[in-house]
């Protein structure tokens, strides 16, 4: 990858995890949610913590991204760290704080949607938010 590709992908990819958790902590904060709904937040974190990891070492982007940022002492590594560090911050508090014990839905009820009836309120979900937030705040 070169440094040009690596910092388009890596800022256009910040942005759309920025929007994306950002819509999460709206629907995490007005209604219940489910074990899937989790599951796909948890996925989203982890695929971007993937994809910075793989663009972050890209030889180049330091120079390029301070070009680019019109400011030499910018510093992309930790820009990439911060922000990784919030997402770590995040898987772990939903691997560490999510209940794995669950409610079944009677098999009548199974249909095709989940056949958890397990549900956290937006109280629940709180702590969840918060560590959502640090991630959002720590993209620039």
């Amino acid at each position: 990858v070169i440094p040009h590709a690596a910092y388009q992908a890596v800022k256009g990819a910040a942005v759309q995890l920025s929007i994306n958790l950002a819509g999460i902590n709206v629907q995490l904060a007005g209604q219940n949610t489910g074990y899937e709904f989790l599951r796909d937040v948890y996925r989203t974190l982890a695929r971007a913590d993937a994809q910075f990891t793989a663009l972050r070492d890209t030889p180049g982007l330091a120079a390029y991204a301070a070009t680019q940022e019109n400011d030499q002492q910018y510093d992309v590594v930790a820009e990439f760290m911060a922000m990784q560090a919030a997402i770590a911050d995040a898987m772990v508090w939903m691997q560490t704080n999510i209940p794995l014990t669950v409610s079944m839905k009677p098999v009548a009820q199974w249909g095709d949607g989940s056949i958890i009836s397990t549900e956290f309120t937006p109280a629940q979900t709180s702590a969840l938010r918060t560590k959502i937030s640090a991630v959002i705040a720590s993209i620039s």
